[in-house]
C-alpha cells in the first residue's frame, strides 16, 4: 500500500504516546478502598480505560448510588493528581517517532481531563513536538465523536484527506472514521490486535517505531 501524504498527525495519550496504566489503576483502587469495594488487577483496569474517568470509575463500581460514585470520582482525582507520573513514561522508540515527523503539524486529542493530558504531555518532555494538545472538558464531545477532530483540523487548517489519527482503542479509529481522516491503530497499548481490527483501522501497527514507515 503506497504510504498516505499527510500534513497532521493526532495523536491519543493513554496506550499510544504513554504508558499509564499502573497510574491509573492505582488511583482506581485508591478510590476502590475508599469505599471498602475489592481492589482490581491491572487487566480489569485496563479493559474499563478509554473513555474518560467519569465511564473508567462507572465500570470499575458496576454498582453505585450518587453519592458513592462522587466520593469515588473525588477520591480518584485526589490520589492521579498527586501521582500523575509516579510510573507513567513514553513507549520505547516513541520519542524518535515523534522526531521522525517533527516536520509535521502534530497534536495530542486525549478523552482523559485536559489538565491532566497537558500535565503528562509537559512532563514527559514532547510538549514541543505539539500544536495542539487537546484533553476532554465540560461540555466538548469526546471520542468517538468526530468533533474534536474536526476542531483541530480547522484551528490547524488541515484538509481531512491530509491527516491521520494514531490511537489504541475503538473510540480512536471510530472518532477517525467518522471525521473522514486516516487511521492507525496501535496494539502495543490498551487493546488487543483482534479487538482493533474489528473496527477496521487503516493501518495497523504492534511497536511504535513500524509508525515510522506509514505515512509519508
Amino acid at each position: 500500500m503506497q504510504k498516505p501524504e499527510i500534513d497532521l498527525l493526532i495523536f491519543d495519550l493513554d496506550g499510544t504516546l504513554a504508558e499509564t496504566r499502573q497510574d491509573l489503576a492505582n488511583a482506581v483502587n485508591y478510590a476502590m478502598k475508599q469505599l471498602d469495594r475489592p481492589q482490581l488487577d491491572l487487566p480489569a483496569v485496563t479493559s474499563y480505560v478509554g473513555n474518560g474517568v467519569n465511564k473508567l470509575l462507572e465500570r470499575a463500581l458496576q454498582e453505585f448510588t450518587p453519592e458513592e460514585f462522587e466520593k469515588a470520582r473525588e477520591s480518584f482525582h485526589e490520589f492521579y493528581s498527586a501521582h500523575l507520573l509516579d510510573t507513567t513514561q513514553l513507549y520505547p522508540g516513541m520519542r524518535e517517532v515523534l522526531e521522525h515527523y517533527s516536520s509535521k503539524k502534530m497534536a495530542v486529542l486525549s478523552n482523559k481531563s485536559h489538565p491532566y493530558t497537558e500535565t503528562i504531555v509537559e512532563k514527559l518532555g514532547i510538549k514541543s513536538y505539539f500544536q495542539v494538545v487537546l484533553g476532554s472538558q465540560p461540555g466538548m464531545e469526546r471520542k468517538p465523536s468526530p468533533l474534536p477532530i474536526f476542531d483541530i483540523l480547522q484551528k490547524l487548517a488541515v484538509a481531512p484527506g491530509r491527516a491521520a489519527i494514531i490511537g489504541d482503542t475503538a473510540s480512536d479509529i471510530d472518532a477517525g472514521k467518522a471525521a473522514g481522516i486516516h487511521t492507525c491503530a496501535v496494539s502495543f497499548g490498551f487493546r488487543s490486535a483482534e479487538e482493533l481490527r474489528f473496527h477496521q483501522p487503516d493501518f495497523l501497527v504492534r511497536d511504535a517505531l513500524e509508525l515510522k514507515d506509514i505515512f509519508a
